[in-house]
């Protein structure tokens, strides 16, 4: 993903990526591993259960990863993101330059 793009920003707002929310199961999950997981027994394979729990919860990382990249459509089709990099945040005007 790393090409210059000389395509002109789209005219309309980019649109809503839901995908990308899927990213926030897993840090759902670490967040809940003290709840979740704060025994040492079960063992399972011979672990505690918070390091089996931790590992699977890394795990389907990769796979909620995947998954909102498949369902990004800039992703998927290698297009340019739109990120106006003259305009500050969530603003309408340029950053005014320091020398004018």
């Amino acid at each position: 993903m790393s090409g210059v793009h000389d395509s002109p920003p789209p005219s309309r707002p980019p649109r809503r990526r839901y995908s990308l929310l899927l990213l926030i199961i897993p840090v759902v999950g670490y967040l809940l591993t003290p709840f979740v997981a704060n025994s040492i027994e079960p063992r399972i394979f011979g672990m505690p259960f918070i390091l089996t729990y931790t590992i699977v919860v890394t795990i389907l990382t990769w796979f909620f990863v995947w998954m909102a990249a498949r369902g990004d459509r800039y992703y998927r089709h290698n297009l340019a993101e739109h990120v106006p990099a003259d305009v500050a945040f969530g603003e309408d005007y340029p950053i005014e330059e320091a020398g004018k």
